[in-house]
């Protein structure tokens, strides 16, 4: 929980600064704002992906790591 409220405690400064600087020029616009929160959500589901496909290479790994000591005792 610790984790999730630093991060959440970093995002509010973040968005605070990008409002302060000009954000709020950008969010006038409906097709702006549009954009800029498609681009957020395909950063976040991108790194999602990302971070999948190394879970599955790592599970890989491991069971090839695991299966000659199986084959051994």
């Amino acid at each position: 929980m610790k984790n999730f409220l630093a991060t959440f405690v970093i995002c509010l400064i973040l968005c605070y600064i990008f409002l302060l600087f000009g954000g709020a020029i950008i969010l006038e616009s409906f097709w702006a704002a549009f954009v800029l929160v498609a681009l957020i959500i395909a950063v976040l589901v991108t790194v999602l992906i990302h971070q999948e496909s190394k879970l599955e290479e790592l599970e890989g790994r491991i069971k090839a790591l695991e299966s000659p000591e199986e084959t051994q005792e």
